[in-house]
Parts: C-alpha cells; sequence; structure tokens
C-alpha cells in the first residue's frame, strides 16, 4: 500500500486555554455518569482537547500487563469510541456495511447495533470519524458521506442524510474523516473548504460550503468572546463564526494531494497546525481578519497528532516509513526539550499529567507528560495486530485501546 493509503487517518490535537482564543465546549449532560472525567462522549473527549482529568486509575502497571476486561470485532476502520453512561459507541465496516455499536462498557456486549450500505472509499478500510453522543441521541458520519443521529438508548434512526449527494459535495481521495462534533444545536462537520453545520434535531443544513473537503475534525474555540470552530482544511487553516459560517481569518497551507490531516490546536490567540509530506509544523498567530506564522518546522506527525499540555507539545514526529520518535517540544517557540527514539507511529492522549500512547504494534506506554527528560512508568503489549493508529482513550478507569482491523480491547487501570 502507498504512503497516499495512510494519509486519511484521522489523527489527534490538542488545547491550551489561553487569554483571547480557547476551546469553548458544551458541558456534558447533566445526567451522564457522575463526574466530566468519567465521560468520553466524542473524539477528542469532552472538552474537545484530547486530554482527561480523570483521576485514581493505575499508573502501577502489573508486571504480567494489564488484565484484558473484553474484546470485541467491529469491523475494518479508525472509528475511535465515545463514551457515556456505561455505554460504547463505534464503528466499523464489513461486507458493504457499516456497522454503529452501541456496548455496555462493563462487558463488551452489544446493547444495540446499526447496519447500513455504505461505501469504505478508495484506499480506506472503512469509518475514521468517531461517533458524538449527548446522553439522547448519537450522530456519525460515514467514509462515503452518510450522516445518522440515532437514539441513544434504542439505535432508532431518528434522521439519516446522504450528505455527499444531497450538497453536491466533492469525495475526498481517502473518503469524509471529519468526526462530528455538537455545538448547542449545532452538529459541526468539517465538509466543504469552509465547513457545515446542521441542525442537530433535523439534519438540515444551518450553513455550508463549497468546495473539496478535508481529513481533520472542526475544533469549537472563541475569538474575542466570539464563538467560532476552526478547520484544516485542505488548503488552509480557516476561522469561521460558530452561529453564521462566515469566514473570520485564513492562512494558506498547502499539502500533498490535500492530506491535512491534523485537527488543528489552540494556544491562547495562536493555533499549532502540522501535517506531514514534508510539509512540517507552524505556529499561527491570529488577531480578527489577521493570520501570520510565528515560527515554523519541518518536523510533523503522519497523522498522529501532537498533545498540547501546559506550554509543550507532545508529538509522535515521523522519521520514517512506520517510525516515528516521540518529542517535546516548546509550543512558544518550537525548541525541542526532548526526545524518545523509535516509539513508532501511532496515537498518543494525556490523563491526569501523564502520557498514554499506542504505538502501531500495539504497545500500550506511560510516561510523564513532562517538559524536563522522558520518564517511562510502565508499558504493556495489547493482544492487538499491527497497525494500530487510533489515540488510546482513558474514561471510567478503562483504557480503549483498537487496531484497523476492528479489533477493540477494554483494559483495567482501575485504582486499588
Amino acid at each position: 500500500m502507498s504512503t497516499h493509503s495512510f494519509a486519511w487517518v484521522v489523527c489527534l490535537g490538542l488545547w491550551l486555554p489561553g487569554p483571547a482564543f480557547a476551546a469553548d465546549a458544551d458541558k456534558p449532560p447533566e445526567k451522564g455518569p457522575g463526574p466530566a472525567a468519567a465521560a468520553w462522549p466524542n473524539w477528542r473527549g469532552p472538552t474537545h482537547d484530547g486530554i482527561s482529568t480523570e483521576k485514581g486509575w493505575l499508573t502501577t502497571w502489573p508486571q504480567e500487563g494489564l488484565k484484558q476486561l473484553w474484546k470485541v470485532e467491529l469491523g475494518l476502520g479508525h472509528s475511535s469510541v465515545a463514551v457515556l453512561a456505561g455505554k460504547v459507541y463505534s464503528m466499523g465496516w464489513t461486507a458493504n456495511q457499516d456497522t454503529i455499536f452501541c456496548l455496555n462498557a462493563d462487558t463488551g456486549e452489544t446493547v444495540w447495533k446499526r447496519s447500513y450500505l455504505a461505501a469504505r472509499a478508495d484506499n480506506g478500510s472503512g469509518p475514521r470519524a468517531t461517533p458524538a453522543v449527548d446522553g439522547k441521541a448519537v450522530y456519525t458520519l460515514s467514509a462515503d458521506g452518510q450522516a445518522l443521529c440515532l437514539d441513544a438508548v434504542s439505535g432508532q434512526v431518528l434522521w439519516k442524510r446522504n450528505l455527499q449527494k444531497e450538497l453536491n459535495l466533492v469525495m475526498p481521495m481517502h473518503g469524509f474523516s471529519s468526526s462530528p462534533v455538537l455545538q448547542g444545536e449545532l452538529l459541526l462537520l468539517n465538509l466543504g473548504t469552509s465547513g457545515l453545520a446542521l441542525d442537530k434535531k433535523t439534519g438540515k443544513a444551518v450553513w455550508k460550503s463549497d468546495g473539496d473537503s478535508s481529513y481533520s475534525s472542526p475544533v469549537p474555540c472563541s475569538l474575542g468572546g466570539r464563538r467560532c470552530v476552526a478547520l484544516f482544511a485542505t488548503t488552509q487553516l480557516t476561522v469561521v463564526d460558530m452561529a453564521s459560517g462566515q469566514k473570520i481569518a485564513a492562512y494558506e497551507w498547502k499539502t500533498r494531494d490535500n492530506c491535512n490531516c491534523a485537527d488543528p490546536i489552540i494556544a491562547g490567540d495562536t493555533i499549532f497546525v502540522n501535517s506531514g509530506y514534508g510539509v512540517g509544523c507552524a505556529l499561527v498567530s491570529v488577531s480578527g481578519a489577521n493570520a501570520e506564522v510565528l515560527w515554523r518546522k519541518k518536523s510533523a506527525c503522519h497523522w498522529a497528532n501532537p498533545v498540547l499540555f501546559g506550554d509543550s507539545l507532545y508529538a509522535l514526529f515521523e522519521t520514517g516509513w512506520m517510525k516515528a520518535d516521540l518529542v517535546c517540544m516548546s509550543v512558544k517557540d518550537g525548541a525541542v526539550r526532548w526526545t524518545q527514539k523509535d516509539v513508532g507511529s501511532g496515537g498518543l492522549m494525556v490523563a491526569d499529567g501523564k502520557l498514554i500512547v499506542l504505538s502501531r504494534a500495539g504497545d500500550l506506554i506511560l510516561a510523564e507528560a513532562s517538559p524536563t527528560a522522558y520518564t517511562e512508568l510502565a508499558r504493556a503489549k495489547t493482544s492487538l495486530a499491527a497497525p494500530c493508529w487510533n489515540s488510546p482513550v482513558l474514561c471510567d478507569g478503562r483504557i480503549y485501546a483498537r487496531n484497523e482491523k476492528g479489533t477493540l480491547v477494554c483494559l483495567d487501570v482501575r485504582g486499588k
């Protein structure tokens, strides 16, 4: 398979709060499973930043490895998990069908599943988007552009739209990959050059844009007190008004085959962008309608978006085909603080000041999210076969990890 075949994989990017430009996420549902840390209701978690504040989970792992609570087969794809109220939601593709799963978080047993005809797209292996759930409904997007809203309890289809056909959207080379993002009554998607907003109750377009669609997902944020959406579009970083879709600012960023896969990372009044194919990474300052680069480096992730924690970016920067170093760098100037070589391409997240890394080979690594030095705390093998490109998810004392084939495992890290 060529390099192009992998470029569509959705990546994980994170957020650092700042005075002028900060993530602005919906609060978790009132009837959720306790504190916000025990819910992961969408791609990158409840605050859309990939960082969990969950405490009390096991940070000293047994020498024999982590206990596997359950394992299920979802079908091909790269859809991660949404977890809410003791249920786990994800997607997979088998025999010309997408299937949306609702699983019991304790046992992995299927609560309900819903299948429908779907193409897996050229150079693709099934759905890439992660479901979003608000306690009442689940929202999904297929690789061929079908958006569904289902009842979270029963799986009944509440509405379904073929966005690719109805809105005449151009199919990306590797299929639609944007994970749906809920903000109030809006369902946001990175479709078209400047995004798409649907009414979450009806699926009707509130605002839309034409042109090619990118592989990354929308990031809700605020700019000068104005609710906005940051989008890493096919050829530019774009910031639009959330209510109207009106473009506020943009910075040109072209990558081979329009493969801007990583979500933009909000850092105060700046935005970090990152893409492979020799393009690199940069920090862009946004002030009103103006956008300019503060610094730019050659380093980049192929698909695993960096994690921003404090003033440090933690990234799996590629060093060759399927090879990557784990790097800590300053978000202020791009200076490298430390490097751990040959960790391997994969995905990562931060939880309570710890890095949780899933390597391409299926190994889980636990390390300090510290700018001082790389300090590995634990390492464990999983039963997953390579390649594993998803970021792991920690929620309610469990780590969820999956591979491209569609094997999803749930590992026990509940504190004793």
